[in-house]
This record gives C-alpha cells, sequence and structure tokens, in this order.
C-alpha cells in the first residue's frame, strides 16, 4: 500500500468527509468534472485494422464484410465504438492528479451505440467524471464518454471503470447508482460456446488501433508489471468475446448490437485460446469468457444485449415470402441447373456448400434462387431453408445472368466491371464454375 504522504479534511457536496491521500484522490473536485473535448476522425483503414486486432479474418467468408471495402456490406464492428472514446487524461482531473499511472488498471467497460457506427467520419467526444468510489483496497473512477457524429446526434456512450490500487481509504461513498452494473452468469450449462486461438502477434496488431501502453508488447516493461510476458489488452479480448455473441445469436448484423458491459478478471497471454460461454436471456446473452487453455476466467458478469435475436425459422418465412415473385428469364437457367445436378452427383458431392443468387430487375430485386448441395442436391425459389446461411451470395441483373449461362459474358469480366457481387468462399464458386460450363453446352 502506497503510504499517506498529506491529511486534510474537506467537505464534498454530499457531506461526506474525505481525506485525499498519497493516491491524490479527492471525489468533491472530481465528480462532475468536465474534461478538455477531443475530436476523433477515422478512415475505412482504421476499421479494418481494429477488426484484424479483434480477430477477424478472411479464412471465415461471413467476416469479408469486416474487412473489404469494396463489399456490398462493408460496415463497422460495434466494439469499435471504444476506441474513439480513449484520449481522456484524468491526470488533468482536480483531485486525481497526483495518483500513481502505474498502479491503474482497467476494471470494466460499458459501451452503447444509438446507430451503427459509419465506416469512416469524425466524432466529437465528451469526457465526464461521473463517480469516484472509496473500495478500501483502491479507488473506483467512473468516466463517462459521449461520442456525438458531425449532424451533433448521439452515436455512442461508454462508461470506463478504473481502479487505482492503493489509493482508497479516503473515506468516500462505495457505491454509486450511476455505475452500469455488471449481471452475474446463470449456474446452468451455457445455451452455446464459441473458441478461437489469438496468435501470437494479437497485442502487436492491436495496440496499432490506439493503446500503445508498452505493457503489450515490450518484455521488459511487462516483467516489471509481474508478468511473464506483454499481456493481450482487455479491450481485444473483450472484442474477441463479443464477436463470438454477435457471430452466434445475431449472424454478424451489426444493426441488431445495442450495449455490452464487462468485468475484465484476468489477463490472456498472445497465442492462448479464449471461449466465450453464453447463455440466452430475451434479447440479453449473458456471457463469460475464459482462457481454454487454463481453465481461468478473463471476463465475467457480461452481457451483450440485441435489439433482436436472429432465429433458425427466419430462412422459411424470408422463402415463403420470395416463391410468389415475379418470373424472371433466369428461372429457365435454375431449371436446367437442377437437371444437370442430378447428371453429376460425384461432382456436386464435393462441392458441399450453399448458393443464393440474388436476381435483379433494374437493380431492384426480382428473384432468389438456392443451390443447396450440402443437404443432398436440390434447386429452388428463395432463401436457403431452415434459416441456413449461404456459403456464396450473388447479386446479378437478370439479363446478366442470362449472358453468364450462355457464356457471353465471362465471369472476370463481369466481376471486374461490377455487373455480378460476390460475398463468400469465392474458391468454393469457382469449383462450382464446372457445373455451369456444362450447362453452356445445353441451352
Amino acid at each position: 500500500m502506497i503510504g499517506v504522504l498529506t491529511e486534510f479534511n474537506e467537505s464534498n457536496k454530499g457531506g461526506i468527509t474525505t481525506r485525499p491521500t498519497a493516491g491524490g484522490i479527492d471525489p468533491s473536485r472530481a465528480v462532475g468534472y468536465k474534461l478538455e473535448p477531443r475530436e476523433f476522425n477515422y478512415t475505412r483503414n482504421d476499421v479494418i485494422l481494429y477488426a484484424l486486432g479483434v480477430g477477424f479474418s478472411t479464412s471465415q467468408p461471413d467476416y469479408l464484410k469486416f474487412l473489404f471495402e469494396m463489399n456490398d456490406e462493408f460496415c463497422t464492428f460495434p466494439t469499435f465504438g471504444v476506441i474513439p472514446a480513449f484520449g481522456g487524461n484524468m491526470l488533468s482531473v482536480p483531485g486525481l492528479q497526483s495518483i500513481d499511472v502505474t498502479r491503474i488498471l482497467h476494471g470494466e467497460q460499458y459501451l452503447e451505440l444509438f446507430k451503427p457506427l459509419p465506416t469512416s467520419g469524425t466524432l466529437h467526444n465528451e469526457f465526464t467524471i461521473a463517480d469516484v468510489l472509496d473500495k478500501g483496497s483502491g479507488a473506483l473512477i467512473l468516466m463517462d464518454v459521449h461520442s456525438y457524429d458531425e449532424n451533433k446526434e448521439l452515436v455512442a456512450y461508454n462508461q470506463f471503470s478504473t481502479f487505482v490500487v492503493g489509493s482508497g481509504g479516503f473515506g468516500g461513498k462505495r457505491a454509486s447508482d450511476k455505475i452500469k452494473a455488471t449481471v452475474k452468469a446463470p449456474k446452468r450449462a451455457p445455451d452455446a460456446s464459441m473458441k478461437e486461438t489469438t496468435s501470437a502477434d494479437q497485442a502487436a496488431l492491436y495496440r496499432l488501433s490506439g493503446d500503445y501502453n508498452p505493457l503489450h508488447i515490450d518484455p521488459s516493461f511487462a516483467a516489471m508489471g509481474g508478468f511473464s510476458k506483454p499481456i493481450l489488452h482487455g479491450l481485444c479480448s473483450f472484442g474477441f468475446a463479443v464477436r463470438h455473441v454477435l457471430k452466434t445469436y445475431a449472424n454478424n448484423d451489426v444493426t441488431k448490437f445495442k450495449a455490452v458491459k464487462v468485468r475484465f478478471v484476468k489477463p490472456v497471454y498472445p497465442g492462448q485460446t479464449i471461449q466465450t460461454d453464453m447463455w440466452q436471456e430475451g434479447n440479453r446473452i449473458l456471457f463469460q469468457s475464459k482462457v481454454a487453455e487454463t481453465g481461468d476466467v478473463v471476463i465475467s458478469g457480461a452481457y451483450v444485449d440485441l435489439h433482436a435475436v436472429s432465429k433458425a425459422g427466419a430462412g422459411e418465412a424470408a422463402e415463403e415470402q420470395q416463391s410468389s415473385g415475379p418470373e424472371v428469364q433466369s428461372d429457365m437457367i435454375f431449371a436446367e441447373i437442377e437437371k444437370r445436378i442430378a447428371e453429376f452427383p460425384d461432382m456436386t458431392k464435393k462441392l458441399k456448400g450453399v448458393f443464393l443468387y440474388n436476381i435483379n430487375v433494374k437493380k431492384k430485386l426480382a428473384a432468389q434462387w438456392t443451390i443447396d448441395l450440402k443437404k443432398g442436391a436440390s434447386v429452388y425459389r428463395g432463401e436457403p431453408k431452415g434459416g441456413v446461411k449461404p456459403d456464396v451470395t450473388l447479386t446479378v441483373e437478370d439479363e446478366d445472368f442470362i449472358a453468364l449461362a450462355m457464356g457471353q459474358l465471362r465471369p472476370e469480366t463481369a466481376f471486374f466491371q461490377g455487373k455480378v457481387k460476390i460475398k463468400g468462399n469465392l474458391m468454393l464458386l469457382q469449383r462450382a464454375q464446372q457445373i455451369m460450363t456444362s450447362i453452356q453446352s445445353k441451352l
């Protein structure tokens, strides 16, 4: 514990007598203080770099929309919202100016989005010390950060809970109605679980999003902190965990994200495996993350609030609605594809994929066709049945699809001219092209 260097009594606004310690904690001066606002400018490159930092990979086709700026669904992953909120210097706050920065721990984090984050732009950030609590062994400082876009609309709200070891005992209150509370995980077995191994360079990559603390890159600095080697950023583990939740319960749809709260318990070392156990309670997904190799819990008391949870039956409903759509010229092509598939059972067995074709007429969706080669071999109008996610999605004008099928338009030319848009497993699509080539001789 840090010894007391100064002692004096001063009444704060609530009438509580406080005693500033060597840790420099004086709630009466700090609470309600507004720090200097900060503008945060970012580009699509920052969004992509962050996505790579929290484990997104091109090896998983459904993650391409977070990594490729030309993808039709290119978007910003919700937890990027913590990045603009950095920059509030607590050492500039009256009553906190003497705290020992080497004894600061990131205790908890809350993030709420009021609309999806744009893929580039400028955010105006306002910082306020919401409260300061006396936990005995240390002080807990709550900092609220509100982020506004160029139209002065609130985009994101962050609450950083920072624990200053050894700075307690100043006579302050122990609880606050301003803190975003954690929630205990249920005692029952998880409803879902997902795990991924971080890379040896995960921290080295994540730090490029703005957290340059040498604790995460320099072995000698990590040793000074009592660690055998550099540790992963808590907010990197946070990104991994939320990614697991959104993949499992929202099909990676960022518009369904509302808020997340976590408590950081222990660090993860780069190269270790993060396992996230999840429990669904309505639109709230409770979760806990641990290191799979050791069983050590690293994130607890956590939850993600969603605007809606993806349901397995959604695909069937969409198919029913689409099946009554207008006829398009491409219908005859899919009828021929169905025949060809029956003639090449060995070839289709090797593909093992689900292909969704969005057929447009004058840039408006006119029909959807699914080729399902995972469950036997079937071709039908509508989206994949049973809520199955397609491995490849192609969007193309009706007349251009006819030209492709007839061999009048080369696939490479169509792609580079923007006549066909592809999302998903390109290698699988290339193998499927053999079926299309066999069809051309029959048309």
